[in-house]
């Protein structure tokens, strides 16, 4: 009988068989080999390809395939065919990461003459009282298609993380912010650049007539608009974000920045249980290399109960920002707590200490939200493992049944 070809031979370039008298390979007209790539851009963005390899067909003479190579050959089909599974298992991870690389577009600042830093690639600049001038950045589009760029002005604030950032902020304006960014600069909601062209698009920039001392700081934010059709099915896009910070000063002036502690309360950080401080840099100073250390102990207590130390953190001129201190997935009791913080920055140390309350219904609430504490053996189970030992039985079950076939076809 000829060789069994199944679905899978597909993915072979050529099948070795024997006859009586010789063995020859061939490949056949309706095998195509198929070899995925994955092709890297200047951009990071990965693209998939299929390239076929032409077909050869050798004249030979009727094949008889023995059962060794019979076996052979449905063991490697099996192997193979697990492996595509693996392989189409985690084709929509490597989809994923690749869409989020970018945009295919970039941005520039055209920096002016009064720009302070030259070697920046922000501006940053020199500005006076009542000063009007017009700020150039140019957007390049890298894509064979025409490209819609959101444009959004933001003051900068410090995230819970220790970071400035430039995004849009909710509820997040710091009440000693006298001289807000977003007043000051006027920009296009958005724009649209054709193929692989660039644009310049300028932007208005107002000072107010009262001097202001120390920093104004704010930024740029450039986002691709979301495509329609990928927002009405409901499919999970990943959004590649731009931005380009704006430095103000009308002087030298050093104004040094200082720190508060305004509130500390008990919350729920991503279903952990923690106990949250906000502190506050309530000067126009930006604030780098800040280390901040925090303990909670008993009202009354000498020993710590749990402490978080972070360090290299930043805050923006006139932000606040929520540090926490994890419970290590423990849950919360009611009762009075005290708070003890220690931030250094600069050669500069600051020293918080606050009481706070935890009420019975508040603990009780956070601790049905909280995700329970796992096991330390169960934590270190790996996931992957499991899909490794997972394919390893179904190997062995594969060899033992066909061990089996080969002795009943013996027999037979």
């Amino acid at each position: 009988a000829p060789c069994l070809r199944m679905g899978l031979s597909r993915l072979f370039d050529a099948w070795q068989c024997k006859t009586a008298s010789a063995t020859r390979s061939f490949i056949s007209d309706n095998c195509l080999s198929r070899r995925l790539f994955l092709v890297g851009s200047p951009t990071g963005i990965l693209s998939a390809s299929i390239s076929k390899t032409k077909t050869i067909r050798k004249e030979a003479p009727l094949h008889v395939c023995v059962d060794g190579a019979t076996q052979k050959m449905k063991k490697s089909i099996w192997i193979v065919g697990l492996l595509g599974w693996v392989m189409v298992l985690f084709s929509g991870m490597w989809q994923q990461s690749a869409q989020a690389a970018g945009e295919g577009f970039t941005v520039k600042a055209e920096l002016p003459e009064n720009q302070r830093d030259t070697s920046a690639s922000y501006f940053d600049l020199r500005v006076s009282p009542n000063q009007a001038q017009t700020l150039n950045v140019v957007i390049q589009n890298r894509q064979a298609d025409p490209v819609t760029v959101l444009i959004k002005v933001n003051p900068a604030f410090t995230n819970d993380n220790g970071v400035v950032e430039y995004g849009e902020q909710v509820g997040r304006t710091d009440a000693s912010l006298k001289v807000n960014f977003k007043t000051l600069l006027k920009a296009p909601t958005e724009v649209t650049i054709p193929a692989l062209s660039q644009q310049t698009v300028p932007l208005q920039l107002k000072l107010p007539a009262q001097a202001f001392a120390g920093t104004v700081l704010g930024g740029l934010q450039f986002m691709a608009k979301p495509d329609e059709k990928a927002t009405t099915s409901g499919a999970v896009a990943n959004r590649y974000v731009y931005a380009l910070g704006v430095v103000l000063t009308e002087s030298d002036q050093v104004v040094p920045p200082n720190l508060r502690l305004r509130e500390v309360k008990a919350v729920s950080d991503h279903g952990h249980n923690a106990i949250q401080a906000n502190i506050q840099n309530f000067k126009p100073a930006m604030l780098k290399d800040l280390t901040v250390e925090g303990k909670i102990f008993e009202a009354d207590g000498s020993k710590a109960l749990y402490q978080t130390r972070k360090h290299e953190l930043k805050m923006a001129p006139n932000s606040n920002f929520n540090f926490k201190v994890d419970l290590n997935d423990e849950p919360l009791k009611p009762g009075k707590y005290r708070f003890e913080g220690v931030a250094k920055a600069g050669g500069r140390t600051w020293h918080f200490k606050k009481t706070f309350m935890v009420a019975q219904k508040e603990a009780a609430d956070l601790n049905a939200a909280a995700v329970k504490k796992v096991p330390a053996q169960a934590n270190a189970i790996d996931w992957r493992l499991m899909i490794l030992v997972g394919l390893v039985v179904l190997l062995t079950i594969n060899v033992i049944a066909f061990k089996r076939y080969a002795r009943h076809q013996r027999g037979a």
